[in-house]
């Protein structure tokens, strides 16, 4: 998928349900939640990604913001078609979590 500024990110769907969006710690690291996403399948529309210059999602300049990074998770909301979802964080992914807000009118 392709951000509003041009930045490809890696994403990738699976399970079937309400949507769960996890999001990995860093900024630096990428997706671990694999073996995660496998477990909650029968659960819920589960929704990994990269955050951008992270695992397979583009190298880029930045900005490294937290208002860059909650846009991309909106970007990720929209590319998968999601009017809601449950965004899940581990450590920065947690933070990252906490700063969307479902009604944001970011554009993506």
């Amino acid at each position: 998928m392709i951000t509003e500024d041009g930045v490809r990110l890696w994403a990738e769907r699976s399970g079937a349900g309400e949507p769960l969006v996890l999001c990995h710690g860093g900024p630096g690291l990428g997706d671990m939640f694999e073996d995660l996403a496998a477990l909650l399948d029968d659960r819920a529309t589960v929704i990994r990604w990269d955050q951008r210059g992270c695992g397979r999602s583009e190298r880029c300049a930045g900005p490294w913001t937290t208002d860059r990074f909650a846009a991309d998770l909106h970007a990720v909301r929209h590319h998968f078609g999601l009017d809601g979802m449950t965004p899940l964080g581990h450590s920065w992914g947690a933070q990252l979590a906490l700063s969307h807000t479902p009604s944001s009118t970011r554009s993506g």
